[in-house]
């Protein structure tokens, strides 16, 4: 094209630049195809995690009991009672209820209690309302923990590591031999 002949490209190609030059329209093809990708690369990544998350609440750890739903969200140390007890949380609003409870949006029982008192439940199992309240977990990270994450009963007459309790993380106390 000689300078002399104006195409409509040719005239948007001069006020884009300045002057009208043929490489302008390969920079604009590529400024195009890079947000293609970021656009696919994002569509990508946020399908992904929205499949982890499903599968993190698919995996968690639900309970019921006389129709309401609970989340499991682990086995604590219990100061107070110096034994672990169970971290749960229920899947509905809770207001203090007179010689029963305060309002919360966490709880702990005894784990025998628990086991006993409660039913577990998948989550395909819990009501529209309970899955909407369910979190992906887990709840706790220590890149060092080597022991389960749940604890179990120790045999009668094993004691644990620290001497107290009747649970531990761990299949045998571990024996200290200096002190």
């Amino acid at each position: 094209i000689s300078r002399l002949e104006l195409t409509p490209c040719s005239c948007a190609c001069q006020r884009l630049a300045g002057s009208c030059d043929s490489g302008m329209l390969g920079y604009v093809k590529n400024l195009i195809s890079l947000g293609t990708g970021c656009v696919a690369g994002a569509t990508a990544a946020t399908a992904y995690r929205c499949y982890e998350r499903n599968e993190q609440l698919h995996a968690g750890s639900y309970v019921q009991k006389a129709g309401d739903y609970y989340q499991v969200l682990g086995h604590a140390w219990d100061f107070s009672r110096r034994d672990f007890c169970v971290v749960f949380r229920p899947l509905r609003h809770v207001d203090a209820k007179p010689d029963s409870h305060e309002a919360h949006v966490l709880a702990t029982s005894d784990i025998l209690q628990f086991g006993s008192s409660y039913e577990k439940v998948s989550y395909a199992d819990l009501d529209t309302a309970a899955k909407a309240s369910a979190l992906p977990g887990p709840f706790w990270k220590d890149p060092e923990w080597a022991l389960p994450a749940e604890t179990s009963p120790v045999a009668h007459g094993d004691g644990t590591s620290s001497g107290l309790g009747s649970r531990s993380h761990q299949e045998r106390p571990t024996k200290r031999s200096l002190s």
